[in-house]
């Protein structure tokens, strides 16, 4: 009697140690599972968060917005736009057929100049070009859907107001057009302070409607001396999209964030 309960102890003794191995194997592959689960989740998290990572990439930073489309952010190139006690001699030779082409950080902007239509006003801007007047000035003013400028000397707001100076130091005379429908898109026409000569360097083109059957509004009180070429119109969108610093001081509102410059013109003659 005593050994079959010795052997009876001993195989209950078994039994249970068998049940305690499979209670701790059980244990075991539930652990295994919740582990892979979690890793499993953390990677689809890095997977999730990488592509939005990715995403961010193209957009602004706190550094700031990016040049949009060809616009490139570079240095300010040297400017020394000079001033003059009085005009040039305001006179094109006859039987040419002058045309610019107007490098910037965006692109060339090729335009036809109208010496039939305004041959003062064309004979001071080749004059101010070829002088290197408006290397390293910037575009001031951008407005979408309506104009952008540039031509002024101290490369900053458009307006003497703070002391600094916004023209060449002399005026020209005006060469109005006949009728307010002819500031379309591409245009090119010269700022003022109003009629009487108070034109000088800074020149404006529309980007109003580029389908050119709306025309930009405005009255006929700027002399229009120039027009954009249809192959640069590509330019001429890119700028008018950059960001700009916005804001309640309305020259300021209009400046971009990432200057504009203008690097060269060169004047060509055919």
């Amino acid at each position: 009697m005593g050994t079959e309960k010795r052997d009876r102890q001993k195989a209950a003794r078994s039994d249970a140690a068998e049940r305690r191995e499979l209670e701790l194997k059980r244990r075991r592959n539930m652990r295994l599972i919740g582990v892979g689960v979690v890793v499993a989740l953390l990677v689809a998290g890095v997977l999730f968060l990488g592509g939005e990572e990715a995403n961010d990439k193209g957009t602004p930073t706190a550094a700031g917005p990016t040049p949009i489309g060809a616009c490139k952010e570079v240095e300010a190139p040297e400017a020394d736009p000079q001033q003059y006690d009085e005009p040039p001699p305001l006179e094109l030779e006859e039987g040419i057929d002058y045309s610019a082409v107007i490098h910037t950080t965006c692109g060339d902007i090729t335009m036809d100049l109208l010496e039939d239509k305004a041959p003062k006003n064309v004979a001071n801007f080749i004059f101010l070009a070829e002088e290197g007047f408006y290397d390293g000035l910037t575009w001031h003013r951008v407005e979408q859907n309506s104009v952008i400028q540039t031509g002024d000397p101290d490369g900053q707001n458009g307006s003497s107001a703070e002391g600094g100076v916004d023209g060449p130091g002399y005026g020209i005379p005006d060469e109005f057009p006949k009728k307010a429908n002819e500031y379309l898109y591409g245009v090119v026409g010269m700022a003022n302070t109003g009629p009487g000569g108070t034109a000088g360097s800074q020149f404006f083109i529309v980007v109003h409607d580029p389908t050119r059957q709306e025309p930009a509004g405005y009255q006929p009180l700027y002399s229009i001396f120039g027009e954009v070429e249809e192959e640069s119109y590509p330019v001429l969108h890119d700028i008018q999209r950059q960001p700009t610093k916005g804001g309640t001081v309305p020259v300021e509102a209009v400046k971009p964030v990432i200057p504009i410059y203008i690097t060269s013109i060169d004047i060509v003659e055919n």
